[in-house]
């Protein structure tokens, strides 16, 4: 017989797959042009609103698949999975015009567990970069006028399998160590075009690069916990990726088309395959967080124990670089550069012990309130030199399902910034991005992975 937690697990599975085969493009910004597109995509329901902090967050409630190291940490017998949406509004803006472009894509499936008393696990599938652009302009040869057309789509996702293990695991202290071990898979593609203005069908010429993805990849995680008397805990983190190469096949094509709406109307000019990689560069994140028990506040018989969170993160990545053996794929190469990212978050929580005191609870005093920011720079230039940055506020809740004393809860971020140069003219979105996630547990009385024994 189905218990209630594999009925819902069930159902939020099926509900991911429609979501992901009917869910629009999860990229829409010209910079994605570059390379393999935009591969900074990790934004998340929880830690999304305390300005993207991750790698120090060691709860056993969440299931942080950003640092493996954190899985040990897990409760036994609580299976934790979670799933995320995101939606993003972008308004962009260069000199006079003015464009809005919104995108919305399911962005994780993980389930994790504990294994042993030092031991954790998760598996599950996450986007790893994306394409997504469209741009024209209209020219005068001198002779005919032209409209060309440039536009980019695909991705490329992440499966993955991640263990960890804490040598150090007391009341008091957490040394933990994790790896994440994934295979990479999809394709991208960039098309340009270009069409006579003027006469009765659209002929013109169309060229395409299409690039296969598929490769192993990998990250290590570090925590470190520990408590310090009664009302402080110190956490520590850190993750790193080392610089590997992603195999891939380049295909480009150049066609002469009568009609450019009409496919079966394209005569194929030329053709060219190429075998090489993308060399990923190293990406390197630390961060820590200072847990706060703040002192117990009493009010008409009822006496509420607050928690406080305050996080801050650095992270960088080196580029990006291709190599495909006669080709120019990713001619603005040149233009890319390392990222880097300061983040900082805090996070209130009205009452630590929710089961306890849920009785004598207000109703807001059972969410816990986040709010946070980021400022860094983007892995690209223009083409004057100046680099791209980001930044941005971000808030959001997080509301516990509380029925049947289970670990499962709603965790709602909203991000609201700036990208560009910041120069006057220049290319500039100002975004609104909002992610929902979810994170499901068994009951007190449904229990995963729980050793059995007959009487």
């Amino acid at each position: 017989m189905h218990s209630t937690f594999f009925k819902t697990l069930k159902g939020t599975f099926i509900f991911g797959f429609f979501l992901s085969v009917f869910g629009q493009q999860s990229v829409s910004h010209p910079l994605s042009s570059y390379g393999i597109g935009d591969y900074q995509l990790s934004d998340h329901g929880i830690y999304s609103a305390m300005g993207n902090v991750q790698v120090p967050f060691i709860d056993s409630s969440h299931l942080n698949f950003l640092n493996p190291a954190s899985y040990s940490a897990l409760s036994k017998g609580n299976t934790l999975f979670s799933l995320g949406v995101n939606q993003r509004t972008s308004f962009l803006s260069q000199g006079n015009e003015r464009m809005v472009r919104s995108t919305g894509n399911l962005n994780h499936l993980v389930l994790g567990f504990k294994l042993k008393q030092r031991m954790g696990m998760a598996l599950g599938i996450t986007p790893y970069a994306a394409k997504g652009y469209s741009l024209s302009e209209k020219i005068f040869t001198g002779v005919d006028s032209l409209l060309n057309s440039y536009e980019g789509s695909g991705y490329i996702n992440r499966v993955f399998l991640g263990y960890s293990y804490a040598p150090i695991q007391t009341k008091n202290t957490l040394l933990s160590l994790g790896a994440n071990g994934g295979y990479l898979f999809g394709g991208l593609r960039n098309q340009r075009s270009s069409q006579l203005i003027q006469g009765t069908t659209a002929s013109g010429g169309l060229y395409q690069e299409d690039l296969q993805i598929s490769a192993i990849n990998a990250e290590f995680g570090l925590a470190f916990s520990q408590k310090i008397g009664s009302r402080y805990e110190l956490k520590l983190g850190g993750t790193y990726a080392p610089n590997m190469k992603l195999t891939g096949d380049l295909q480009s094509v150049f066609y002469s088309a009568s009609n450019l709406n009409l496919p079966s109307s394209y005569d194929t000019l030329n053709s060219q395959q190429f075998s090489g990689h993308v060399a990923q560069g190293q990406r390197i994140a630390v961060g820590l967080m200072q847990q706060v028990y703040l002192r117990e506040r009493s009010r008409k018989n009822k006496t509420k124990h607050p928690q406080l969170n305050v996080m801050m993160q650095y992270s960088q990545q080196s580029q990006n670089d291709y190599l495909f053996t006669g080709s120019n794929y990713d001619s603005l190469g040149s233009f890319s550069s390392n990222t880097s990212l300061y983040q900082i978050g805090i996070e209130f929580r009205p009452e630590r012990f929710l089961y306890e005191n849920l009785a004598t609870l207000g109703f807001f005093d059972k969410f816990s309130y986040r709010i946070g920011g980021f400022y860094g720079q983007l892995p690209y230039f223009d083409a004057t030199g100046s680099a791209f940055k980001a930044q941005a506020f971000t808030f959001g809740l997080g509301i516990p399902i509380l029925a049947q004393q289970s670990l499962s809860s709603i965790n709602f971020s909203c991000i609201v910034g700036q990208r560009g140069t910041f120069k006057t003219g220049a290319l500039q979105e100002t975004f609104i991005s909002v992610q929902l996630g979810a994170v499901l547990a068994p009951a007190g009385f449904e229990r995963w992975f729980r050793k059995r024994k007959m009487d």
